[in-house]
């Protein structure tokens, strides 16, 4: 019966300890994200640690997973933070990336009126006839040139370096 005695009083006093706490939960502090930590948040969880989350993983898993990014990230930026925010971060910046992904496809050059490019510019097979021409042009005019012999080329080198030293010797 003592035993019975004992376990009511228990019961009474941490039924007394239960009404005397505060129903709501403490509120953890705002976290402040700076661009590094983005960074750093966001180089861990798509690099380093994206093949943990890769696959089907059960809820014990990932959590385990964010687990060690958040041990990781605690490590490499040197503070205190819960895997609970890591992950909520990372859910946040998936949607402001698809937001922003979403409204880029709004934005720019009007779909229903298409830009009329001029035909130069995408004709490919008139830009190669112009390309060949003007090679052709070239092959041409090196064809036409005077081909010099090499002998004739030394007596002509010979002649204008000796006319070039008169003419310093002249004063």
């Amino acid at each position: 019966m003592s035993s019975d005695a004992e376990f009511d009083e228990a019961n009474a006093l941490s039924t007394a300890e239960k009404t005397a706490t505060p129903s709501t939960p403490t509120k953890r502090k705002r976290f402040v994200w700076s661009e590094g930590m983005i960074e750093c948040l966001l180089s861990l969880r798509l690099g380093a640690m994206a093949s943990s989350f890769n696959g089907s993983r059960s809820v014990a898993q990932l959590s385990a997973v964010w687990e060690r990014l958040r041990l990781k990230f605690a490590l490499v930026q040197a503070v205190q933070i819960e895997a609970a925010q890591l992950k909520n971060k990372y859910q946040t910046l998936k949607k402001e990336f698809s937001t922003i992904k979403l409204a880029e496809s709004d934005t720019g050059n009007k779909t229903n009126e298409p830009i009329v490019y001029l035909a130069v510019h995408s004709d490919s097979s008139k830009r190669k006839a112009e390309v060949d021409a003007e090679i052709e042009r070239q092959r041409e005019q090196r064809r036409k040139k005077e081909k010099v012999d090499i002998g004739q080329g030394l007596v002509l080198l010979g002649e204008n370096l000796a006319k070039a030293l008169v003419q310093r010797q002249v004063p």
